[in-house]
């Protein structure tokens, strides 16, 4: 069976996870104990966060953790996440997380797009800036 949350590390220091289908409590914690990993473990990244069109919505229970998640997280994904990329195919659904981001900041540079490639590529242009600026500055 294909896992409800795929972590794709295969590019150095871009992390794209996709959710292809909607994942059980015990799923969705374990996904938060793997993107913790990684977060505490990498001193720079980017992150496409994907959703498939059969993608349902998101529990407001998983919403809820997701949300505590960030408040612990914030000053960790502040210094370490270069930018994060959201990848929803449905425009209604691009339409409600820009709304929701306006109203709950992520401590970090974001983008809502309509595809994977997008944010991939939004992503690396983040990283190449990132490198460049901390080059220049000695960092």
């Amino acid at each position: 069976m294909t896992p409800p949350i795929e972590i794709d590390r295969s590019q150095s220091l871009l992390v794209v996870v996709r959710f292809l289908r909607g994942p059980t409590d015990d799923e969705f914690r374990q996904y938060l104990a793997d993107y913790t990993q990684i977060l505490e473990k990498e001193p720079r990244l980017g992150a496409v966060f994907v959703t498939t069109p059969e993608m349902p919505m998101t529990p407001p229970r998983h919403v809820r953790l997701q949300a505590q998640f960030m408040k612990e997280y914030r000053e960790l994904i502040e210094q370490r996440v270069v930018g994060i990329a959201f990848s929803l195919p449905s425009p209604l659904m691009r339409g409600v997380l820009r709304g929701v981001l306006m109203i709950q900041q992520i401590p970090c540079p974001h983008t809502v797009v309509g595809t994977e490639a997008e944010g991939v590529a939004w992503i690396k242009a983040r990283l190449w800036t990132d490198h460049v600026r901390r080059m220049k500055s000695g960092a």
